[in-house]
């Protein structure tokens, strides 16, 4: 087989970037947003460092860049910023660009990882911003895609085909379908019970502190084969008093052959699959992890 030939994008992407105020965010978004990403924001941390380990995916996410000569990359739903303040310290050569739909979470992922080398965005990835070629590369990670049904994902997919330039990477992960746990599903349980840092605030006269108690209560129920409709109840306590809060969200788990026959559908092709960093594909995991590739 020829060996293509390795054309990169050569203009600066951020001439290219059509900026959006968090008020047109609002107005295009085409999915609710969970209070999980925005008013809990600032809990997420504590939340979800549990169920990932964002060292090893960046060093994959890393790996992978270097070995297709990535001299940028474009994290489109980039959170509070675990992956990219990662690859930022380990790749000082890596221009980033960093978007996400959720104010809070993108002021989280600023005060976490202010680099010369990293650009942030507020925007929604299902309206990407950009010109056509803009980005050697691509990445979307930890289940951002479960909020999307088949047509969304279809959508974000051409965006970034778009936006990429030829031969352009891409790598996310998703839950997967076939991996379902059926033991977590109509079963409650609590996940998070912690204590928040103390908080400072300026009262009359002095400074304040102030410390929160922070549980999360999870409920899980199938709506249909893939889909699963997620409750959360967080109970915040502080001097004695609590506040509950619900949040949910229906989360979507894809297969290996959709997100292949979506891939191919947008201009990718799939290089590789994996059940996590550094795995092999094994059918029945929790995760998919791919490597795609722009024709």
């Amino acid at each position: 087989m020829a060996k293509r030939a390795n054309k990169r994008s050569t203009h600066n992407p951020t001439l290219l970037l059509a900026f959006i105020t968090a008020d047109r965010v609002e107005d295009i978004i085409l999915y609710r947003i969970p209070k999980l990403y925005t008013s809990l924001a600032k809990y997420y941390d504590r939340l979800e460092s549990q169920y990932r380990d964002y060292e090893h995916d960046s060093q994959w996410i890393a790996e992978a860049l270097l070995s297709h000569r990535a001299r940028n990359v474009l994290d489109v739903s980039c959170g509070t910023g675990n992956h990219i303040s990662k690859l930022a310290a380990s790749n000082p050569e890596l221009q980033i660009y960093a978007m996400d739909s959720s104010k809070e979470m993108i002021d989280i992922a600023r005060r976490k990882a202010a680099s010369q080398h990293i650009q942030y965005l507020l925007a929604d990835f299902i309206n990407l911003p950009f010109a056509v070629n803009s980005f050697d590369s691509a990445i979307c990670m930890y289940w951002s895609l479960a909020g999307l049904d088949e047509e969304l994902t279809l959508k974000l997919f051409k965006g970034l085909a778009s936006s990429l330039s030829r031969d352009g990477i891409f790598l996310f992960d998703v839950e997967n379908a076939e991996g379902i746990k059926e033991n977590l599903i109509d079963a409650p349980f609590i996940d998070s019970f912690f204590f928040t840092d103390d908080e400072r605030e300026q009262g009359k006269n002095s400074e304040i502190k102030r410390r929160k108690a922070v549980i999360r209560a999870n409920y899980s129920r199938k709506v249909e084969t893939d889909v699963i409709d997620w409750h959360a109840y967080y109970l915040i306590e502080e001097g004695g008093v609590s506040e509950l809060s619900e949040d949910r969200m229906q989360l979507r788990f894809y297969s290996r052959s959709q997100l292949e026959r979506l891939l191919s559908e947008s201009g990718f092709e799939t290089l590789r699959v994996s059940s996590g960093p550094f795995e092999h594909y094994q059918a029945y995991s929790p995760s998919l992890y791919f490597i795609a590739r722009k024709k």
